[in-house]
C-alpha cells in the first residue's frame, strides 16, 4: 500500500515549514517512493508565513492541496508540477480543503471561517464559525489577508472538513469538538483531547487528536454514540510523548488498524505547552505508525524525511 502524505521541510531549530512538500511512501517497506516540494510565488508570501502543505482532496483527477494562503492544483499522478493556484485575499492559514455541493469547501482557520468557493475561487458562501462568540474578530473586505502571516490567537481553530448526515462538518481544536458548520449547536465532543483530522473510515468517524489519541464514534449506533477513545502514547511504550498528532488514513481490509502521522514538536509547540519541563527528553522524530486496536499495540513505524526532526506531517491519504 502506498500513502500520500502532506506536509513541510521544517527549519532551523524545529521552526515553521520553509518548503511545501507532498511525498509517497511504501507503507511495506517505508521507502519514500517520490517527493514533491513547493515554494509560493513572492506575490503573494509574507516573509513571516508558514510555507507547507497541509491538508488535500481528490475532486475528479485532479489534487487540491491547501497551503498556508492558497490552493494548489496538481493533474498528474504523480504529483509533480502545479497546473493552477486558487487564491484570494480572503484566505489565512487554510488547514483543509473538501469537494461539496459542486465547489469546494476551504477551512479557512486564519478567519475562523468555512469558505465554499468554485474550482475558480470565486466566494460563493461563507460560514462563520464565531457567529455568537465573545470578542471575536471583524472580517475587513479591504484587507489581503494572504499577507498577514498570523491572526492568533483562534478562539476555535478549525481543521479538518467531512460530510456527516448529509451536512458538512470541521474538527475545532480549541474547543475540543467537532461541530456542523451550518448548524453550529449540533457537535461531537472528543472528551480526551484537541481534534485535528476526522475520516469516516469502516462505518467509524475517527479523529486524531494532538495529544495522541483516536477518538471513534460508530456511525451504526447514530451520531449521540458515546465517543470511544483510545490512547496511543499507552499503546507505544518506548516513547512518553508522541510529537504532535494530525493524519490518519484506516486500512480498508482490517477494520481496527489505522497508520496514524506525527510530527516533531517544533519548539514553539514543545514550549507552550510544557513538554520539555514535563519530560525532560528529547523531542521524538516525525513517523507513521500503524496501530491495531483491537491488540491495542503499535505494529511498525516509518521516519518520515530525511533530515532530523523529519517532515512536519499533516494529511495522511490513499494514492489512486
Amino acid at each position: 500500500m502506498q500513502l500520500l502524505i502532506s506536509g513541510a521541510e521544517q527549519g532551523n531549530q524545529g521552526a515553521v515549514g520553509v518548503k511545501a512538500v507532498l511525498c509517497i511512501v511504501d507503507t511495506e517497506t517505508g521507502e519514500t517512493l517520490h517527493e514533491t516540494t513547493y515554494t509560493p510565488p513572492p506575490s503573494i508570501t509574507h516573509p513571516e508565513q508558514k510555507i507547507q502543505f497541509t491538508g488535500f482532496s481528490w475532486i475528479g483527477p485532479e489534487l487540491f492541496v491547501c497551503t498556508h494562503n492558497h490552493i494548489v492544483v496538481y493533474d498528474q499522478w504523480p504529483p509533480e508540477r502545479p497546473v493552477r493556484i486558487i487564491s484570494q485575499p480572503g484566505f489565512n492559514d487554510l488547514h483543509h480543503c473538501y469537494p461539496w455541493q459542486g465547489h469546494l469547501a476551504v477551512s479557512n482557520t486564519g478567519l475562523e471561517t468555512v469558505d465554499l468557493i468554485d474550482v475558480e475561487g470565486k466566494l460563493l458562501e461563507r460560514w462563520d464559525l464565531l457567529p455568537d462568540a465573545p470578542g471575536k474578530r471583524t472580517i475587513d473586505p479591504s484587507l489581503d489577508y494572504r499577507m498577514i502571516p498570523d491572526t492568533k490567537p483562534h478562539l476555535r481553530h478549525g481543521n479538518h472538513l467531512f460530510e456527516f448526515g448529509g451536512q458538512l462538518w470541521t474538527s475545532q481544536l480549541r474547543t475540543s469538538n467537532a461541530v456542523c458548520v451550518s448548524d453550529l449547536s449540533q457537535t461531537l465532543e472528543m472528551g480526551v483531547g484537541m481534534p485535528h483530522d476526522g475520516e469516516i473510515i469502516n462505518d467509524h468517524l475517527v479523529f486524531t487528536t494532538t495529544n495522541g489519541h483516536l477518538v471513534r464514534f460508530d456511525l451504526a449506533e447514530g451520531r449521540t454514540s458515546p465517543a470511544e477513545p483510545f490512547n496511543l502514547t499507552a499503546m507505544t511504550p518506548e516513547l512518553d510523548q508522541l510529537g504532535w498528532c494530525r493524519g490518519v488514513y484506516g486500512i480498508p481490509d482490517r477494520r481496527n488498524c489505522y497508520w496514524v502521522g506525527f510530527s516533531a514538536l517544533r519548539r514553539s509547540k514543545w514550549k507552550d505547552f510544557g513538554f520539555w519541563i514535563k519530560h525532560g527528553h528529547h523531542m521524538p522524530r516525525s513517523r507513521i505508525t500503524r496501530y491495531d486496536l483491537t491488540r491495542q499495540q503499535s505494529e511498525v513505524t516509518w521516519m518520515i524525511g530525511s533530515e532530523l526532526p523529519g517532515l512536519q506531517i499533516f494529511q495522511l491519504g490513499a494514492c489512486p
